[in-house]
């Protein structure tokens, strides 16, 4: 065990670490470890052995943490170019803003928080901050809030008045989130649609972390050997059957609680809208479950474009194959960045482990991230779903590395599947700002109406918007969904 003086010296590296600010002692650190001084300066403090002992102790800190250092500095540059929000990133974690009345009042109600966290359940204050933001939102019709066979919590809009849309309509959110990201869209939406619903996947927001129950066989993963910039081949070659199945089966964790749900309402045909990660799932539902679905809405879906990791790609190991950097048209398409694997596989964690100091900069980067939005209990909530108890669930993060790459790119991509898709319409909806790859979203409509499989596609841009487009400008999303969901 360190010693009360190692501890100490230990937390405020961390923390100059976290904030990104220059070491005093940086003389002390080599790559991947102290240097000998140090560990003389150790040595001589207390016994040789103690001393040793407290050595190992600081090598073992400084290699840890000097991959932390190098994945935060990764998570800020991959934040500034692949989302507008990012481009905050930097300036967050280095707290160079001044807080406002209101978000030091805040923080310091989330460091109480931290106080008593342990003590209560991550449902519990999810549940309470979701309340709070529904007391806010005013609907037409009545709203409910139910769990449906104790797995999947449930808002349910009705409007008897509501003519234009009679069909039930479904709202998915994304990763990371819940059904409060729509909270700003239901007012206008409730005024056209007669029995609008939003619910939470399973192992997010308040819905139950339903366990995944995986193929115990392995498969060899699909792996890129990269030749030079421009080239790569592979090892070796998977088994696509099996590895598509294996997919399927993650992706059916989602895709068939969706059916549950439908079956536990006794809805025949709905018109299903999904966001991000939610618009995927939302697509590889309609087409397992092709006559439930009426019309289909890809809010900024991820995982549409065609590209090199997808396992229904047929490349044999003896060839040598260019990929396609800008042709995000081709099955050879990649991109250059990738989130580092650090990130990518800890995901909520990173901050987690830093304690307090993760709180701050968890708050801080909500803060920015959604400043447009007026309801200080939303930005609570989003505070409580990343950094709450337990942070995104491990049920969640795993279903997300198995489906997607590191460059947030699909394992079975939409466009791949395109042809089984039988929903009557299809509307993309992007951000004007929107990070995602909306020109793949284009391309996805282009094809669709080429194929003349009785299936119409249509594609807008929300102004003033980036991913979140329904929180950053709920008046346009809801009446352009609404326009097109009355459309004969």
């Amino acid at each position: 065990m360190l010693s009360q003086v190692h501890e100490r010296l230990f937390g405020t590296f961390v923390i100059s670490l976290l904030l990104l600010e220059p070491l005093p002692w940086d003389r002390h650190f080599r790559r991947g470890g102290f240097d000998a001084q140090c560990i003389k300066e150790h040595r001589m403090s207390n016994s040789s052995i103690r001393g040793a002992r407290v050595a190992k102790n600081h090598m073992y800190i400084c290699r840890q943490t000097v991959y932390i250092r190098q994945a935060f500095r990764a998570f800020g540059t991959f934040g500034s170019r692949y989302s507008s929000q990012g481009k905050e990133f930097n300036r967050v974690f280095r707290l160079e803003r001044e807080m406002t009345k209101e978000e030091k009042e805040t923080e310091a109600g989330i460091m109480a928080w931290l106080s008593q966290w342990n003590r209560c359940k991550r449902e519990e204050q999810l549940k309470d901050f979701e309340d709070r933001i529904m007391e806010t939102v005013e609907v037409a019709g009545t709203k409910e809030n139910s769990m449906k066979f104790n797995e999947i919590n449930e808002w349910h809009f009705h409007n008897a008045a509501a003519t234009d849309i009679t069909t039930p309509t479904l709202l998915i959110h994304g990763y990371a989130a819940s059904s409060m990201a729509y909270y700003r869209s239901f007012s206008k939406l409730t005024q056209k649609i007669r029995d609008l619903y939003a619910i939470d996947l399973p192992s997010f927001g308040v819905s139950a972390e339903v366990p995944l129950v995986l193929n115990p066989d392995k498969l060899l993963p699909l792996k890129l050997k990269h030749l030079d910039e421009d080239k790569f081949k592979i090892p070796y070659v998977i088994d696509s059957l099996k590895t598509k199945l294996a997919i399927q089966q993650v992706e059916d964790y989602y895709v068939d609680s969706i059916e549950r749900w439908r079956k536990e309402n006794k809805i025949d045909k709905f018109n299903l809208v999904g966001h991000s990660f939610g618009g995927y799932i939302s697509f590889k539902y309609a087409i397992k479950y092709p006559d439930s679905v009426l019309n289909l809405c890809l809010l900024s879906p991820l995982g549409v474009e065609s590209n090199v990791h997808s396992v229904n790609n047929d490349l044999q190991n003896d060839t040598v194959y260019n990929f396609h950097y800008e042709d995000f048209s081709s099955k050879f398409y990649n991109k250059r960045r990738e989130i580092p694997s650090f990130i990518f596989n800890n995901q909520s964690d990173v901050l987690r482990w830093m304690g307090p100091v993760g709180a701050r900069l968890c708050w801080g980067y909500v803060n920015s991230a959604y400043k447009a939005i007026p309801t200080m209990e939303y930005k609570q909530y989003v505070f409580e779903l990343l950094y709450g108890k337990g942070g995104i669930p491990k049920t969640a993060r795993t279903t997300f590395t198995k489906l997607f790459t590191r460059n947030l790119l699909a394992r079975d991509p939409i466009m791949d599947s395109l042809r089984q898709l039988r929903a009557k319409k299809v509307l993309l909806v992007y951000g004007d700002h929107d990070w995602m790859n909306k020109y793949a979203g284009a391309l996805m409509v282009k094809r669709l109406n080429e194929m003349r499989n009785n299936t119409s596609a249509e594609y807008i841009e929300v102004p003033d918007a980036g991913h979140n487009l329904f929180l950053q400008n709920p008046n346009y999303f809801s009446s352009s969904l609404t326009k097109f969901l009355a459309k004969e």
